[in-house]
């Protein structure tokens, strides 16, 4: 098998877009009314350059020309055409932008099956490349245990899972912050791609990563503290508290991620638009409820019971007494 330098993420995206019907054929147009509004409107003249016309003929010899007035004239109807293109076309795009959106967000969840089919036919490849690995994590480790042709192996079906997830990013942000002009495939919104690296990579993600946060930036420390109630809102009152460990399916080292995707108990999965989101907001839940129920914990609650001061406590009946009064419920003679 022969492997890439580059993952093609361009490849994988191309065609998980070719699956979103509609979207190839907007975007064309939309090329092309933006082309020629912008050369529309760029071809406008300024009717006062036919006063330099005229100064200059003053200066060499001393003859106005006799079309001043036409030359003015040409320039007035071709701007006016050329302005009138721009008003009939500058409706047109706004139309196209606004059904370019309206295809992203529609028609996201097709472009999201096919990188779904080809996940699992990554994952599946990948499960008996990487069991013969026998834990093999790097080239010199696959040179000493006889496993070069499985390590590449394993290399290309990893740069493959990282273009496929780069994809997956990119329809997600066109979905969510769906862009207002043609071509724009490779724009991913941060708060989309934490979105996704978060939530879109792994079922049940918390499961695997109890750490789960907001962020993707790759931070030394991790903030927490104490969660209190004011005014009916919670409010945390943050602290520097511990090193953060990295989410296990984005180490930076891909094929240790893929390794970890192909993990019993783990569910990789490409979700459709509206699962993503579920999944995020089912964990925001879940942390908003511990958040509240520790917030609303009172000092002692999780303590033993314990008797008052001054107090006297029953000591526990004598085994005698429960054998007696079995018995007697019994209705057997004590």
């Amino acid at each position: 098998m022969t492997t890439s330098t580059k993952p093609d993420t361009r490849s994988i995206l191309a065609r998980a877009r070719a699956a979103m019907p509609g979207l190839a054929a907007t975007e064309s147009a939309l090329t092309v009314v933006a082309t020629q509004l912008r050369a529309s409107r760029d071809a406008v003249r300024p009717e006062d350059s036919v006063a330099a016309v005229a100064l200059d003929a003053l200066l060499d010899g001393g003859v106005l020309p006799d079309d001043l007035a036409t030359r003015v004239l040409q320039i007035r109807r071709d701007n006016e055409i050329r302005m009138a293109t721009a008003q009939i076309l500058g409706p047109v795009e706004e139309r196209l932008k606004e059904r370019l959106a309206v295809l992203h967000r529609t028609q996201a969840d097709d472009g999201l099956r096919l990188l779904a089919v080809e996940l699992d036919v990554i994952l599946s490849e990948a499960r008996p490349v990487l069991a013969e690995l026998h834990g093999v994590d790097d080239a010199a480790g696959a040179i000493d245990a006889d496993r070069v042709q499985p390590w590449r192996e394993a290399i290309a079906l990893a740069e493959r899972h990282v273009a496929l997830r780069g994809a997956q990013r990119v329809i997600t942000s066109a979905s969510l912050d769906p862009p207002d002009r043609a071509r724009a495939t490779t724009r991913v919104a941060p708060e989309v791609r934490d979105m996704v690296n978060n939530y879109g990579i792994v079922r049940d993600a918390a499961r695997h990563y109890p750490e789960l946060g907001g962020s993707d930036v790759n931070r030394s420390e991790l903030r927490t503290g104490e969660v209190r109630i004011f005014s009916g809102r919670l409010i945390t009152d943050s602290h520097t508290d511990r090193p953060v460990r990295v989410r296990p399916w984005l180490t930076g080292d891909a094929v240790a991620d893929l390794h970890f995707l192909v993990t019993p108990g783990v569910a990789p999965w490409v979700p459709s638009i509206a699962a993503l989101a579920g999944a995020r907001d089912e964990h925001e839940r879940h942390q908003q409820d511990e958040a509240r129920a520790a917030a609303e914990r009172r000092p002692g609650d999780d303590d033993p019971p314990f008797p008052r001061r001054g107090s006297r406590q029953m000591p526990p009946p004598s085994a005698a007494l429960l054998d007696r009064l079995a018995r007697e419920e019994l209705g057997e003679p004590a």
